[in-house]
């Protein structure tokens, strides 16, 4: 299976083989949401959250 590395704790998390670019894994060390950003090597990079806009005024 393949493997990153946690950009905030540095600890090894696994990957699906089925992963693409842009899939979101969890590392289950820190919690942290990874967005996968490079598949070879996997290279993992902390997820945005996309937010909501305030359309109230």
């Amino acid at each position: 299976m393949p493997r990153g590395t946690c950009p905030e704790c540095d600890a090894e998390v696994q990957v699906d083989e089925d992963t693409d670019k842009g899939d979101t894994v969890e590392c289950s060390d820190c919690g942290t949401q990874l967005e996968v950003v490079g598949l070879d090597p996997i290279e993992l990079d902390v997820a945005v959250a996309e937010e909501e806009e305030d359309w109230t005024e």
